[in-house]
């Protein structure tokens, strides 16, 4: 079921943010945060980084027509690492901190219409409860697609003027060089299913989870994996400290129907890209 945003044949502006992981200590977190215990959670180096680059593309962005959080704003119980990795241990504290995180941010773009799918189950838990909860407090746009829910599912297509938008959280991960591969991959799939009438012919497809931007490009569609707001966790640094850092940011997708009709691509994207902190040097001291 495709979702419709708009009525002018006016270019449109949608913003894109994703893995937000709030309640992880390397994950956004809202200055002054008070938890459902009363107690009042300081954000640690790496948080306060973060909330400046926040801030930062609130003010960046401008206003938007439509904002899609596509996925993972909440980082879970964090069962493989026995919650060692969670500044924010009750759900409905992560819940808190992330609705916090998207009010903020939609209050400086204008309170464009909030779209929302679910992130893993990981993090979001079953059925993208966590996620359902931050959409319902936030007014999310309700709408049908693929999954359950009310407020978010796993798939989801909105319609811009006739331009047809594919959203979905997961997508597979691959580092190093092989980057691009996934979503090389999804583009092949959904031209294919979009040539036998399976699905709705997207025009750009968008996916996250993965932590690191990709941007590839086939005849017919765009393919896109969006940044995080995750620092690097203990996971991504298991095996090499440097095949998996993240890449910190958010995604712009201008939307003009017009330009299709002239053979041109309808979807200009333009991400931000913030630097990670500067890395900490332990220095040798000789006497």
């Amino acid at each position: 079921m495709l979702e419709r945003l708009g009525l002018m044949d006016t270019p449109k502006k949608i913003g894109v943010v994703a893995d937000l992981h709030c309640g992880s200590i390397f994950g956004l977190l809202p200055p002054g945060l008070t938890t459902s215990d009363d107690r009042e959670v300081k954000p640690n180096i790496g948080q306060r980084y973060l909330w400046k680059c926040w801030e930062d593309a609130a003010e960046c962005i401008g206003k938007l027509d439509a904002l899609v959080v596509n996925g993972d704003e909440t980082d879970g119980r964090q069962e493989a690492q026995r919650g060692n990795e969670l500044c924010l241990p009750m759900l409905e504290d992560q819940a808190e901190a992330a609705v916090q995180c998207l009010r903020y941010l939609l209050d400086k773009t204008g309170n464009p219409k909030l779209y929302m799918t679910a992130g893993t189950e990981y993090h979001s838990q079953k059925a993208a409860r966590e996620t359902e909860v931050v959409a319902q407090r936030l007014g999310a746009e309700q709408y049908k697609g693929l999954g359950s829910g009310r407020y978010c599912k796993e798939v989801l297509d909105l319609n811009v003027d006739g331009i047809i938008l594919n959203f979905q959280h997961g997508i597979g991960v691959a580092s190093g060089l092989y980057r691009a591969t996934p979503p090389d991959r999804e583009g092949i799939w959904s031209a294919l299913a979009g040539k036998t009438g399976k699905s709705p012919k997207a025009d750009c497809v968008v996916r996250s989870h993965a932590h690191s931007y990709v941007m590839v490009d086939h005849p017919s569609k765009s393919i896109v994996v969006t940044p995080c707001w995750q620092l690097q966790t203990r996971w991504m640094r298991k095996s090499s400290a440097y095949r998996m850092l993240p890449d910190i940011g958010y995604v712009l997708i201008t939307v003009d129907a017009s330009k299709k009709e002239r053979g041109y691509d309808p979807c200009q994207i333009d991400k931000k890209i913030y630097p990670l902190p500067e890395p900490n040097v332990t220095k040798l001291n000789v006497l």
